[in-house]
């Protein structure tokens, strides 16, 4: 199988939708805590949010992480497609 193909399976593999939800800043903006959540920072705060189910185009799922994991997981994402795009483009 060509390079062209697996990048092109490797793409197909990342969804759409998480990939338009990328951040694109080297830290998360921390809000000032207030007195009711001095206990307990912004990015320990939850937040679910619904994703596509691989294979299917009609049933979701919701993932529920801190905001300082989702950052995390965004970032991951994107240097992978960094990583996917760069090494496309090396082997011409």
């Amino acid at each position: 199988m060509s390079k062209l193909a697996y990048l092109a399976a490797a793409l197909m593999v990342v969804p759409g939708p998480a990939l338009a939800q990328i951040v694109f800043q080297d830290a998360p903006a921390v809000a000032p805590a207030t007195k009711a959540e001095k206990s307990k920072s912004d990015l320990d705060k939850v937040v679910c949010r619904s994703q596509d189910a691989l294979g299917s185009r009609l049933d979701r799922h919701q993932v529920c992480m801190t905001k300082e994991q989702w950052f995390a997981a965004e970032q991951e994402a994107k240097n992978k497609v960094h990583d996917m795009q760069v090494l496309g483009l090396l082997s011409h």
